[in-house]
């Protein structure tokens, strides 16, 4: 069993007004500079192990906040990437709204693929996968710290919870913020959801 803290990237120019999903480029700013220290004076009151991270700049940018102050090298493992939105990426929400792919995530995320990027489903399975393995690499009840993306932890939180794929959107993951799942491969429970230090 291990206890992950899953911290979302801190806000870009982009959030809320363009689908960045897995694009490279994409940095933190100032504000989210500022958050990211935020959460790292939070979680610096637990000892942890470990600092995970997707390998997208903005996560890599909290998580380097973090590892910096305490000494540790931010992992970047692939499991962690955004959703892959394909030929949706890129664009602003006025586009999006218009889209039947689109829609349907919105509606009934469970069946979406992107047409060239990834299903709700694979990137489900991927993260679920990835946690599983990560926890063998730990002893009990140690801390570990992953730095991801909003619908990526949405996702691993459904898997946790049971939650169906359908209902993902109903769990709100802002900016910066922690969230705690305590997770064996036997059992998994959410401890917090959405803190914002």
């Amino acid at each position: 069993m291990a206890f992950f803290y899953l911290v979302r990237h801190g806000k870009t120019d982009f959030v809320g007004k363009m689908l960045c999903g897995d694009l490279p480029g994409i940095h933190l700013n100032e504000e989210g500079r500022k958050q990211a220290q935020k959460t790292t004076e939070y979680l610096r009151c637990f000892p942890m192990k470990a600092v995970y991270t997707s390998p997208i700049e903005r996560a890599v940018e909290t998580a380097q906040a973090f590892a910096d102050q305490e000494g540790l090298e931010p992992i970047r493992v692939d499991f962690l990437k955004e959703i892959c939105f394909g030929d949706l990426q890129g664009k602003d929400a006025s586009f999006l709204a218009h889209q039947p792919d689109w829609q349907l995530f919105q509606e009934h995320p469970a069946g979406v693929k992107f047409p060239h990027g990834e299903s709700v489903e694979e990137v489900a399975a991927r993260v679920a996968d990835g946690l599983d393995n990560l926890v063998d690499q730990f002893g009990k009840e140690d801390r570990v710290v992953c730095v991801a993306h909003c619908d990526v932890l949405r996702l691993a939180i459904c898997h946790a919870i049971h939650l169906p794929l359908d209902h993902f959107h109903s769990l709100t993951i802002d900016p910066a913020s922690v969230s705690l799942l305590e997770w064996s491969k036997e059992r998994k429970k959410l401890r917090l959801l959405n803190f914002q230090p």
